[in-house]
C-alpha cells in the first residue's frame, strides 16, 4: 500500500443496506465529502448479493451504473473503494438472492459458476480502475451460511481468489473473517485463508467477547484489537488490515467510545496493522426496518450521528487519520521482535474438549498483556516455525498455558530444548504438559497434577520482596479440573509458589507451575490488581532483552519504527487516566530534538530521553528529527 489506510465501512446514513435499491447521488456525495473533510483515504462498501446478481446468469446493469457513479464520487474527494462480494449477512439478518433455492453457495457446482461470473465481471470491468484500492471476497460469510467443512471453505475462497486474480492480477485481494476465526472451529481457518489472500483482515469487537469483561477503555479492552491483529498476522504469516472495529453509543458513552477509539487505533498502528476501518460511518435515519428493526444497537455504531454530526470517536478517527498521514507512518516499519509467544500445535482441533480454541484464545491474549505490561514487543508464531531458522531471531519464546497434549508434540519440544541450549530464553506455564525431557529443560520434577486447594493462588518471583496472588476461578463442572493443574519443582514442597529458573545449556527455562495466563483471562479487572507482568519481566532480565529504555509504566505500550532515513516511537496509553511519558532513546539514534506528530510540537531530548504528556487513553507518533 503506498499509504496508511484509514477509513470506514459504509452504508448511506438515510438508505442504509437499501442503498442500491434507493440510489441518492447527492446524499452520498455529501458524505464523502464529510470523509474527504475528516481526512480519511478509504471506504469499504457492500455490493449486497441480491441488488448486483438478480439471477444467476448476469450482473445487473443498473446496479452497475450506480457502481460507476460511486467510483466517480470516490475519485472527486480522493478516497479509495474497497468493494465486498457477496454480502448476504449484515448486522444481524441475512439478505439472500432469491433464486438460491437452499443449495449450498460453497460446494453446488450451480452457485459456484454463478459467483464466479459476479466477480469475473468486476474484476474485468475495473481492473484499471485507480479508484479500486483492493477486492474483498465477502463479508463475514460464515454468518450467512457456515460452509460443511474447512475443505468446502478453502475450496470456495481459492475459486474466487483465482478467478479475480485472472482478469485483475495486479490489485490485492482479502476476505472480511472475524473473531470468531480465533474463537471457534470455524470452516474459515486464518491459516487456510493466509493461502489464497494477499493481505488478511479481522474484525475485533471487545463489546462482543467474554474475554474483554471490563469497560471499554480498560487495557484489557484496548489490547484486544491489536491482540487479535497481531494474533491473525502470526497465524496466517501476512500482514493484517483491521477492517471492522469500533463501539456503539447505545452501549458505552460517547466519552468512553472515543478513549476506547484513540488507544485501540494508536496501539493497532504499534503492532503494525496495514490500515483500519471504523465500523461504520453513521448512525441510521430509518431505524424501524431491517436490519435495524431487530439488532437495534446497530444503529449507534456511526462516526456521525444521524443528522451528520461528527461523534466524538469520530472526531478521534479524524486525528488519527490526520497524523498517520502528516507522520508519512507508511515509509516506517516496526523494529522486528526479540520475542515470540508460541501458539498451540492442535489450536482448532484439540483432542481434549476442553481446550477450545476459545480457551487458546484467552490464554494467549493474557500472555499477549502481560508481555506488553512488561515491555515486551511479542510476535505470534506456529509450533511449524520452531523448525526453521526464523526461532534463532528471538531471545525469548514463551509458552502459556501449555496443555497435556495438543500445545506442543514431542517435535517441537526438541526444536525448544535446542533453542535453550544455544542460548534462548524458554518460559513455559503448566496446564497438565506432559513431554519427556522437560524435567530437565526446566530443572523441575512434576509431582503431581490436582485441583489446587482455598480460593487463592500465590508465586513468589526471583527478585520481587512479596508474592504475586489472586483468585482461583470457580470450577465450572469436573472437566474444569483440568484446568487447575499444578507442579513443584525438584525438593520442594509441593505448591507451585515458586517461579522455577534454569540453566539449561548456554540459554534458561522459565516454569511456573499452574495455569498463570488462564487464571488472568478467567478474572475480572485484575490487570488493574497487581504486577503480575513481573514474571515476564523476569523473563526478559534473564533474556537479555533491553526494554530499560521504555517507559516503566505498565499501561504505557511503546515500539521503535524505523527506516533507512528515519526512527520514530509509537506511543499508547491504556488506561483513561493520564500519564508522563519518559522513553530513554536508544544509544543507536542520537540525542537530539523530537517531534510529536499528533500535537504538531518539537521538544529536546534531555539526558537521553524524551518525555511527554498522554492524556487519558491518548496516543502519539514520536519521531527523532
Amino acid at each position: 500500500m503506498k499509504e496508511f489506510i484509514c477509513g470506514v465501512n459504509y452504508w448511506p446514513r438515510n438508505a442504509g443496506v437499501h442503498m442500491w435499491k434507493e440510489w441518492d447521488s447527492e446524499s452520498i456525495d455529501a458524505e464523502f465529502r464529510q470523509m474527504a473533510e475528516l481526512s480519511l483515504n478509504a471506504c469499504r462498501v457492500f455490493l449486497l448479493w441480491e441488488d448486483f446478481q438478480p439471477d444467476p446468469y448476469s450482473v445487473s446493469e443498473e446496479a452497475m451504473v450506480k457502481f460507476d457513479e460511486l467510483i466517480n464520487i470516490s475519485k472527486t474527494y480522493g478516497i479509495k473503494l474497497i468493494p465486498t462480494f457477496f454480502t448476504g449477512h449484515m448486522s444481524g439478518e441475512n439478505w439472500d438472492v432469491p433464486w438460491r433455492s437452499g443449495r449450498d453457495p460453497y460446494e453446488d457446482p450451480f452457485m459456484l459458476r454463478a459467483q464466479v461470473r459476479l466477480v469475473r465481471e468486476f474484476a474485468h470491468r475495473y481492473k484499471d480502475e485507480d479508484a479500486i484500492l483492493l477486492w474483498d471476497i465477502s463479508n463475514e460469510p460464515d454468518i450467512f451460511q457456515k460452509p460443511k467443512s474447512i475443505d468446502a471453505a478453502w475450496l470456495w475462497t481459492h475459486l474466487l481468489y483465482r478467478e479475480l486474480k485472472a482478469y485483475d492480477p495486479g490489485r490485492q485481494v482479502t476476505l472480511g473473517i472475524h473473531a470468531t476465526s480465533l474463537f471457534w472451529s470455524e470452516p474459515f481457518r486464518i491459516g487456510d485463508v493466509a493461502e489464497v489472500n494477499d493481505i488478511l483482515c479481522m474484525h475485533p469487537y471487545p463489546l462482543y467477547t467474554e474475554l474483554c469483561p471490563e469497560p471499554l477503555d480498560s487495557l484489557r479492552s484496548t489490547y484486544f484489537v491489536p491482540f487479535a491483529c497481531r494474533f491473525t498476522e502470526g497465524m496466517g504469516g501476512k500482514r493484517v488490515l483491521l477492517e471492522e472495529f469500533g463501539s456503539t453509543t447505545q452501549m458505552a458513552a460517547p466519552e468512553v467510545e472515543a478513549r476506547f477509539h484513540s488507544a485501540a487505533l494508536y496501539s493497532a498502528l504499534a503492532n503494525g496493522v496495514i490500515g483500519a476501518l471504523a465500523w461504520c460511518f453513521g448512525d441510521f435515519v430509518k431505524q424501524t426496518r431491517l436490519p435495524y428493526e431487530s439488532t437495534p444497537y446497530e444503529v449507534g455504531f456511526g462516526i456521525t450521528e444521524k443528522d451528520g454530526k461528527v461523534k466524538e470517536k469520530g472526531l478521534v478517527l479524524s486525528e488519527f487519520a490526520r497524523t498517520v498521514r502528516n507522520a508519512r507512518v507508511h515509509e516506517l516499519l516496526p523494529v522486528k521482535s526479540q520475542a515470540a509467544i508460541v501458539i498451540p500445535r492442535k489450536y482448532y482441533d484439540n483432542p481434549d474438549p476442553e481446550n477450545t480454541p476459545t480457551r487458546n484464545a484467552a490464554v494467549l491474549f493474557a500472555s499477549f498483556i502481560l508481555a506488553k505490561c512488561a515491555g515486551l514487543d511479542v510476535d505470534f508464531i506456529t509450533c511449524d516455525k520452531l523448525a526453521t531458522d526464523e526461532i534463532s531471531g528471538y531471545k525469548a519464546l514463551f509458552v502459556p498455558c501449555a496443555a497435556r497434549r495438543g500445545t506442543l508434540n514431542i517435535s517441537d519440544f526438541a526444536h525448544l530444548r535446542d533453542f535453550v541450549k544455544s542460548g534462548g530464553t524458554l518460559y513455559c506455564s503448566y496446564d497438565g504438559v506432559a513431554v519427556s525431557g522437560m524435567e530437565e529443560v526446566f530443572g523441575m520434577t512434576v509431582f503431581h497434577a490436582s485441583a489446587p486447594q482455598g480460593n487463592e493462588w500465590i508465586v513468589e518471583v526471583p527478585g520481587r520482596k512479596t508474592p504475586l496472588s489472586g483468585p482461583i476461578p470457580e470450577q465450572l463442572g469436573l472437566a474444569r479440573r483440568k484446568h487447575l493443574n499444578f507442579a513443584c519443582s525438584t525438593g520442594s514442597i509441593c505448591d507451585s509458589q515458586g517461579v522455577v529458573v534454569n540453566r539449561y545449556g548456554e540459554g534458561h527455562a522459565i516454569f511456573v507451575g499452574f495455569p498463570l495466563e488462564l487464571y488472568l483471562a478467567m478474572t475480572p479487572y485484575v490487570f488493574d490488581k497487581d504486577a503480575y507482568y513481573e514474571i515476564y519481566s523476569l523473563v526478559a532480565k534473564t533474556a537479555g532483552l533491553d526494554v530499560a529504555w521504555k517507559d516503566p509504566n505498565p499501561v504505557i505500550e511503546v515500539r521503535r519504527f524505523t527506516s533507512p532515513e528515519r526512527d520514530a516511537f509509537v506511543v499508547v496509553n491504556h488506561e483513561p487516566q493520564e500519564h508522563l511519558v519518559n522513553i530513554s532513546v536508544p544509544d543507536d539514534i542520537g540525542r537530539r530534538s523530537a517531534r510529536s506528530w499528533r500535537h504538531r510540537t518539537e521538544t529536546e531530548v534531555k539526558d537521553g530521553k524524551i518525555s511527554l504528556v498522554l492524556g487519558p487513553s491518548e496516543g502519539d507518533i514520536v519521531e527523532i528529527l
